[in-house]
């Protein structure tokens, strides 16, 4: 749960190890990245109370390698010795004095929300997310809690500005409001968290977000994530997205991503273009692509057409990387035109709680 998030610092080796510490209400494991934190909370019978950190890698690695049954640790002058059945090792490490403090944050605003929800919504929104730097206010996940009109619920929104992710859930909490930026990296780890819970009969289903003081505590089970957070505005992404479009396609999800890695094949390297167009007369969407040096493919889909005859160019990894996230048999492709950004909704209007918008390669 808790190394994850730890490497080789340094300036900092201490950064690369999980702190352990044992006291009479139970074992906590701490780590951090000075960004990020995640700490464990285990039970164990504590007989002494007291804390040290050893590599997270090593512990990791030796811990699984360990047989099942009880396992001593005793912290000696020379190490952490762990004793198990006829096995007797000692972990050096670095003093717990050495090891940054973990602040104590006050859980200002508190809001749960229902972990499989939360889960899905992070891995639908966050590969939207710019990797550049130069722009901060695009390098995390915006959470809108109970805002732009959807009380008793969040939107979660990531783009890099070439495309935009949103996706829709509900909230424990409607009486307050709070818009936050989270760093792309806690996201995938909180992510992370809650998959790693699968195997358990019963994992909790519900997951707190807390927010304070420029940071943001995730509680999920024994595990608690704290991140700071981005200071940053994130763009007005309401307004970027179209609300009236001249054609409407309606085509298989599996279908079309197949067509699609098809054209990508023959795209242009550097441009990595594929033309979508709509025959509304003969109900076709054509996908194609052409590229000197590789050849061309052409590929029609039959499909609802409602609206008139249109055609975009499009960036195929921002497109399968849109119709991924989906997990609808049927997709919605709104389209106005060549110049303006495509939306690709789910088929049904009731199930419209993620919405993905890609914009066009201009010619």
């Amino acid at each position: 749960m808790v190394s994850h998030i730890t490497g080789k610092n340094i300036n900092l080796p201490v950064l690369g190890n999980v702190l352990i510490k044992a006291e009479k209400t139970g074992i906590q494991l701490h780590t951090t990245n000075l960004e990020i934190s995640v700490s464990c909370s285990i039970r164990g019978k504590v007989d002494e109370d007291g804390e040290y950190s050893v590599p997270a890698k090593v512990f990791m690695d030796f811990v699984n390698l360990l047989p099942s049954g009880k396992v001593e640790f005793v912290l000696k002058d020379e190490g952490l010795e762990v004793c198990s059945s006829d096995q007797e090792t000692i972990m050096r490490g670095m003093p717990a004095s050495e090891f940054p403090l973990l602040p104590k944050l006050q859980k200002n605003h508190t809001f749960t929300l229902k972990a499989a929800d939360a889960k899905k919504a992070i891995g639908r929104v966050v590969f939207s997310v710019s990797l550049s730097e130069s722009r901060p206010e695009l390098s995390g996940v915006a959470c809108f809690f109970n805002n732009q009109g959807q009380e008793g619920k969040v939107a979660l929104v990531a783009t890099d500005s070439y495309r935009l992710a949103e996706q829709l859930i509900g909230s424990g909490d409607s009486s307050k409001q709070t818009t936050i930026l989270v760093p792309a990296r806690a996201m995938s780890e909180i992510q992370r968290i809650i998959s790693s819970y699968k195997d358990d009969i019963e994992p909790p289903e519900e997951v707190g977000w807390s927010v304070s003081d420029n940071q943001l505590v995730v509680s999920y089970g024994a595990v608690e994530l704290t991140t700071r957070l981005i200071e940053a505005t994130f763009p007005d992404y309401q307004n970027i997205i179209p609300t009236e479009f001249k054609t409407h396609v309606v085509l298989s999800r599996s279908e079309l991503q197949k067509a699609v890695k098809t054209a990508s094949l023959f795209s242009r390297k550097e441009i990595n273009d594929v033309h979508i167009a709509i025959d509304p007369e003969n109900g076709i969407c054509s996908i194609e692509s052409s590229d000197e040096g590789t050849g061309k493919t052409k590929s029609q889909l039959r499909g609802e057409i409602t609206g008139e005859a249109n055609s975009v160019v499009l960036n195929y990894k921002y497109l399968t990387d849109g119709l991924n996230a989906f997990d609808t048999d049927k997709i919605k492709l709104a389209i106005i035109g060549a110049m303006s950004p495509m939306l690709i909704l789910p088929e049904k209007a009731e199930d419209a709680d993620y919405r993905y918008l890609v914009m066009p390669i201009r010619q």
